[in-house]
């Protein structure tokens, strides 16, 4: 734990951008090998649950964004996440978009503008093939330009993910902005079929819950799992488009979270991300509905640990 905060108030010295290209930059096995020697933390007290037929020591995990390639999925367990979600990863090598941004804001809150990028698939399925921590579940968070490519993708990694979340929203990729309409989830849902391994569908922020029931009906119709609500939310951050993440969102996602739970039937997954960076806040979400939650500025603000400091926050308050 000592080695990661020092490594994390390292990081955390740096501006944002330069040390996501650095921690990014680091080769996997060093990553693995680091994460052994730390180990994993102890497991919260009383969280534990079963999820898509897995068994999590709690439901605080890792939202995709933060390792794209699958090279940080030790690193994952060592910093205690329930769950881990790789990606998006794409069905092409992605250099993402230019100029790249990635601001730390007062309060909680980031900006992001990084495009997607993504070293291919092959890479991530290699590395998830050959190195998965026990007793950790990961899931495989996938996107594309092309209906045939979430097709592709989801066939590619059914064998190795826990389970498949379908990425509809890149707030700062103008080209993905089409997939929101939920008449092109059915469309890609046909090169997908059949779903077997369980599959939830990431939707973009909205407080309109005439379209939060039409992402759940088109969810139901192709066979989802679950859902997923939501994403960062698209603004202009220095005359570009980007994602606004963090503290901000938060009840956003609780508005989310608590309708798809009351308009959903039994058995249909609701994983809450947006807001999340305490123990408070992850039980609000869980008492309006949702199953797991997934926390990504509270690691940028809080530390590698921020998903088990959560969990424990949570394990205390219950």
């Amino acid at each position: 734990m000592d080695i990661a905060m020092l490594a994390w108030r390292t990081l955390r010295s740096l501006p944002p951008l330069y040390a996501w290209r650095l921690l990014h930059s680091a080769r996997a096995e060093v990553l693995d090998e680091t994460a052994r020697i730390l180990g994993r933390p102890p497991a919260p007290r009383g969280l534990a649950r079963n999820f898509l037929g897995y068994r999590l020591e709690h439901p605080v995990g890792i939202a995709a964004g933060l390792d794209k390639d699958a090279s940080m999925v030790w690193l994952a367990w060592s910093m205690g996440a329930g769950f881990h979600v790789v990606g998006s990863v794409l069905p092409h090598p992605n250099r993402g978009v230019e100029p790249k941004i990635l601001v730390r804001l007062p309060g909680g809150g980031t900006v992001n503008r990084l495009g997607l990028p993504s070293k291919g698939p092959r890479t991530a399925y290699e590395r998830l093939h050959l190195n998965k921590p026990p007793g950790m579940p990961i899931a495989v968070n996938i996107a594309s330009f092309t209906v045939k490519g979430y097709g592709y993708l989801y066939k590619l990694f059914s064998s190795l993910a826990s389970w498949i979340e379908v990425n509809i929203s890149c707030p700062n990729v103008e080209d993905h902005r089409s997939f929101e309409d939920p008449e092109m989830v059915i469309e890609l849902c046909r090169y997908m079929k059949p779903i077997s391994t369980p599959a939830l569908l990431k939707i973009p922020p909205t407080r309109d819950r005439g379209l939060l029931a039409r992402y759940l009906e088109v969810s139901l119709e192709c066979g989802f799992s679950g859902i997923v609500a939501g994403n960062t939310l698209r603004i202009t951050y220095q005359g570009v488009p980007a994602g606004l993440g963090g503290s901000s969102l938060f009840e956003t996602t609780l508005f989310m979270v608590r309708n798809l739970r009351s308009m959903s039937p039994p058995g249909f997954a609701v994983v809450g991300v947006g807001g999340v960076n305490s123990g408070s806040r992850a039980k609000a979400l869980i008492d309006a509905g949702a199953d797991l939650v997934e926390v990504m500025s509270a690691i940028v603000h809080r530390g590698p640990h921020a998903p088990w400091l959560i969990a424990r926050e949570l394990s205390q308050l219950l």
